[in-house]
């Protein structure tokens, strides 16, 4: 195991903006798209989840994670879409949020990426995830 040197402090500034704490941006590949383009998508950006929109109306339609590729590389049928293949539901959360928010949605909603979109049809700014509480965490 690699130690490198950081800190990890709790609790977390919960009362800051979840626009201080997001990644910018969103990946997404369409539904109809193959499990092997999700995974160059992850691989690629660098990013645990990937969102699945329509391929005709670009609406948000789910995620499919990291875990949720080894998931399906460990059954016997695989998905052969990436739709068949989400792993998580879509919830949004505004950018002017707490990320008290968006640790209680992130926890009660049993999922790893939040869409961070100020309402609902709006165009979407980023992903506030597991992993950027965790980093955020650690510049405390």
């Amino acid at each position: 195991m690699r130690h490198t040197s950081s800190t990890f402090t709790l609790p977390l500034p919960l009362d800051c903006e979840v626009r201080e704490v997001m990644t910018h941006g969103v990946v997404s590949i369409p539904g109809g798209a193959s499990l092997r383009d999700a995974h160059g998508a992850l691989i690629a950006h660098d990013v645990h989840a990937v969102l699945v929109t329509d391929g005709h109306t670009a609406e948000p339609l789910g995620w499919i994670t990291a875990r949720g590729l080894v998931l399906a590389a460990a059954r016997r049928t695989m998905p052969h879409t990436a739709k068949e293949a989400i792993t998580e539901p879509v919830h949004r959360i505004s950018p002017t949020a707490s990320l008290a928010n968006a640790m209680a949605l992130l926890l009660d909603s049993n999922v790893s990426h939040l869409l961070v979109s100020p309402r609902e049809g709006a165009m979407a700014e980023g992903v506030v995830s597991e992993t950027d509480l965790v980093r955020l965490s650690g510049r405390n």
